[in-house]
């Protein structure tokens, strides 16, 4: 582990990604890494959005372009619920004009990780946030 300060209930990490197989490596890469933790999925942003609603979520980890609602949309949505959600975006767009544009918008960005996902960046991403959570609930 490292020694950055834990949460004091398990995170609730909550993966938004349209491509099946994408997500489920995603999942399992994040639950081996981060074993106390809560995972849950959504296939979209309006999934996303109507998952957050019925459970709500520490982290949410989303692509940018989804069907139905795109990431930035689904994440501006859910800062309505809940301002202070961690979020960490996953893209395979280098150009990142439409996150650019959001991010001028008050998008908020935390992290941004570029695909292929190299998972060390992920991992510390996710420690960053949690170690925020854990400051904040201090």
């Amino acid at each position: 582990m490292n020694d950055e300060p834990m949460p004091k209930s398990p995170p609730v990490i909550m993966v938004v990604e349209d491509d099946k197989d994408t997500r489920e490596i995603l999942c399992v890469v994040i639950q081996r890494k981060f074993n106390g933790a809560t995972i849950c999925t959504a296939n979209n942003g309006r999934e996303g959005v109507e998952l957050f609603k019925k459970q709500g979520a520490d982290i949410v980890i989303t692509d940018v372009n989804m069907p139905e609602m795109g990431g930035v949309e689904m994440v501006q949505a859910i800062r309505h619920l809940s301002p202070d959600v961690k979020v960490i975006v996953l893209t395979a767009d280098t150009g990142k004009d439409a996150l650019d544009a959001s991010i001028q918008r008050g998008f908020q960005l935390v992290h941004f990780i570029l695909k292929p996902v190299a998972y060390q960046s992920l991992f510390l991403a996710i420690d960053k946030c949690l170690a925020e959570i854990a400051s904040d609930s201090i």
